[in-house]
């Protein structure tokens, strides 16, 4: 059980290294815990950081997967594999993702949403040139929750971390005026 609180640590830290050696101790990049994969509890987290991409890299190498290319791009905020994914599929830019997040929920979330939460500036951008909606809005709940755009996801972010997609949402014209119900 240390090995698997060792990688949850991990994550939290956001630290590769901690990551490698928990792996290297015996935790297991694939097998649940607590009934998710690691990687979706990496996901899941609140800590937002440049080291984040390095930490899903390293799960990746050691043998989790995500099960879905175009997520896999964006949280590694690879351009040059999302532009390839979005040239093979026209309606990767209409892709809707069902995610847990300790943030914004990322419940029927464009891939654009996804950029914001995750501060993938090349994506995003990569997204906005391909012609994605910069006020695509989630769906909605059966209250009537949610529908929100990618810059909810951007500007509730922990020590403004996602400034940068912000800046880039703001700049290709994301509605600032835009309220909602509420959120889950």
């Amino acid at each position: 059980m240390g090995n698997t609180e060792d990688l949850l640590e991990a994550f939290e830290l956001h630290s590769p290294e901690k990551i490698r050696a928990a792996i290297a101790a015996g935790a297991n990049a694939k097998a649940a815990i607590r009934g998710k994969r690691p990687i979706e509890w990496l996901m899941e987290m609140y800590p937002r950081s440049g080291r984040f991409v390095d930490c899903v890299r390293v799960m990746l190498e050691a043998g989790a997967a995500l099960d879905d290319p175009l997520l896999e791009a964006i949280l590694l905020d690879d351009d040059t594999r999302l532009g390839e994914l979005l040239q093979q599929e026209s309606q990767n830019c209409g892709t809707r993702f069902h995610l847990e997040c300790t943030y914004t929920s990322l419940d029927g979330v464009s891939p654009l949403h996804v950029c914001a939460e995750y501060n993938s500036v090349k994506c995003a951008r990569a997204l906005l040139e391909a012609g994605a909606d910069v006020n695509a809005r989630a769906e909605s709940g059966g209250e009537e929750l949610g529908g929100q755009t990618a810059v909810f996801h951007a500007v509730n972010s922990n020590g403004n971390y996602c400034r940068p997609v912000m800046e880039l949402l703001v700049d290709a014209g994301a509605d600032l005026g835009l309220q909602l119900k509420g959120l889950v």
